[in-house]
């Protein structure tokens, strides 16, 4: 059934179960929780970088004992062996599992937020939520290999401020996407209008954060 012009379009919500372990109150407060974390400790690595940076002017690094740190984190056993193995399960691996965790995390990103901007509406926007265990998966497996590089050449990616501006936009792409998922969660229980602006604010937000993060992940290769 068509509406007339004046009247907002309705999301077509699937009728989910109140017992259904996905509309639990908790798994929310569960993932808002978790998110948050992430974000604090990207946030907190970021500034943790920043004080290992030269100040203007200056060719030593301002935070001694970070810096101290980083070296001793890239001379480790494992460090050396990503950076120096000829295996495939080293520096190839991890970075193609860190490349792969960010395709995952990003497409699926990409068709939820297309799907709050109005495409694919035959797609019923609360069943899209089932997606965003992948997604964290996705995440997890960017994150642990994301570390793992990270280890293998601290110090010089530690003066890349490129690097700095990647962990930020990484800290705001979960934040967007914990709020994209308590949206969904709604969209559930709710029969929630299309012509919401905060949704598409979201999902606009959510594109250029994770296309900008996408691009100073790429530019870091070529920096420095």
């Amino acid at each position: 059934m068509t509406s007339s012009s004046s009247e907002p379009t309705v999301i077509d919500a699937v009728p989910v179960p109140s017992s259904a372990k996905g509309d639990a109150p908790w798994n929310s407060s569960w993932i808002t929780a978790v998110s948050c974390l992430v974000v604090a400790a990207l946030l907190l690595t970021a500034v943790v970088i920043r004080s290992v940076r030269p100040l203007p002017g200056s060719s030593e690094p301002d935070g001694g004992s970070a810096t101290a740190f980083l070296v001793e984190l890239s001379g480790t056993a494992f460090a050396r062996w990503v950076n120096e193995s000829e295996s495939l399960f080293a520096y190839p691996g991890m970075l193609f599992f860190h490349t792969f965790g960010l395709a995952i995390v990003v497409g699926i990103s990409v068709a939820v937020d297309l799907r709050l901007l109005g495409f694919a509406t035959r797609i019923p926007l609360a069943s899209m939520r089932a997606l965003f265990r992948y997604l964290w998966l996705g995440f997890g497996i960017n994150a642990v290999s994301g570390v793992m590089l990270f280890a293998a050449d601290a110090p010089r990616k530690a003066q890349n401020p490129l690097f700095e501006i990647k962990l930020v936009l990484v800290a705001l792409g979960v934040m967007i996407s914990a709020l994209v998922y308590r949206h969904l969660l709604r969209a559930g229980r709710e029969r929630l209008e299309t012509s919401r602006t905060a949704p598409r604010l979201m999902a606009i937000a959510s594109l250029l954060i994770w296309t900008a993060a996408i691009a100073a992940g790429r530019l870091i290769a070529y920096a420095l």
